[in-house]
This record gives structure tokens, sequence and C-alpha cells, in this order.
């Protein structure tokens, strides 16, 4: 259910944007007025887009990765050095979340809005620490579900334990 509604939402803002754009493009060439408010928006959309895509891109896996020293190494070390990656992940973007909070709280205390829409700055940057959480919250589990899987595989290995 979770899986279909990031999907969804993902899929209808890429479609959001995309349309944004050509209303910008035909409203800028056809009738030479441009609607300032458009290219605010499609920035805005833009970090959401990239943020929540980055979270999908966790949960799927399908993040680029250098693991050329990673196939170097013997079957427990392979899965040992990925838990560690995921981890520090998790770590990094916990950080991003963090100062990406204070600097959302800074600009709650400002009152800062956009100039174009009139919407509180706030609102533009909220979307970084959440998915920021969610990015952090799935490499932990990553990092957990690898460490759980060797330890499982080592048991299985050894047999039943004699008491």
């Amino acid at each position: 259910m979770l899986d279909r509604a990031e999907n969804a939402v993902l899929v209808w803002t890429i479609l959001g944007l995309a349309l944004i754009g050509f209303i910008q493009v035909v409203s800028r060439y056809l009738f030479n007025y441009s609607f300032t408010w458009y290219e605010e928006l499609g920035r805005f959309l833009a970090v959401f887009v990239a943020f929540l895509g980055a979270a999908i891109g966790v949960k799927t896996g399908s993040h680029f990765s250098m693991d050329l020293a990673v196939s170097y190494l013997v079957r427990p070390w392979q899965e040992i050095l990925r838990a560690t990656v995921a981890f520090f992940s998790s770590l990094f973007f916990l950080v991003i979340a963090w100062y990406a909070w204070k600097t959302i709280l800074r600009l709650h205390g400002f009152g800062n809005t956009s100039p174009a829409m009139g919407i509180p700055m706030y609102l533009a940057y909220l979307p970084i620490p959440i998915f920021s959480l969610v990015i952090a919250g799935r490499y932990l589990l990553s990092g957990c579900s690898l460490l759980t899987n060797l330890h499982k595989d080592i048991a299985d290995k050894r047999g039943p334990s004699r008491q």
C-alpha cells in the first residue's frame, strides 16, 4: 500500500512538473507571457521529486554502487562491508535531516515567503528532512537485514547446536 502510494505520488508529481514546464513554454512563445510562479513551483517540485525518488531508490536498491573492493572479499566480509556502508549512509542522511530541520526552524522563525507564490519558505524545504529520515531508516533496515541474513547463514553452516 505504501509502495503504491509512493510510486503514485512520484509519477503524478513528475507529470505535474512536465505539465507546468509545457504550459510555461507554450505561454511564453505563443502569448509572449510568462507566469513567474511556474518556475518557482517547478523548482520546489523538483526538490520533492529528487528526495522522494532517492527514498524509493534506496528501497528498491536501484542506486548505483561501486563494489570493486566488495567483489574481492570472501562471503562473510562482503556482507559486513555492505552493512557497514548501509549504516554509514544511514548516519549521513540523519545528519542531513538534522541540519535541514535546523534550517527549516530558522526559516520558520524568519517568516520568509517565496517571492512569486508567497508560500512560507520552510514548506519548500520540508521534503529534505522528511525524505532524508525515510532514506536513513531504509539504509538502517538494509544494514540490519544484511547482518541478520549473515548471522542466519553462519548459524545454518554450523548445524544444530549441541547442549
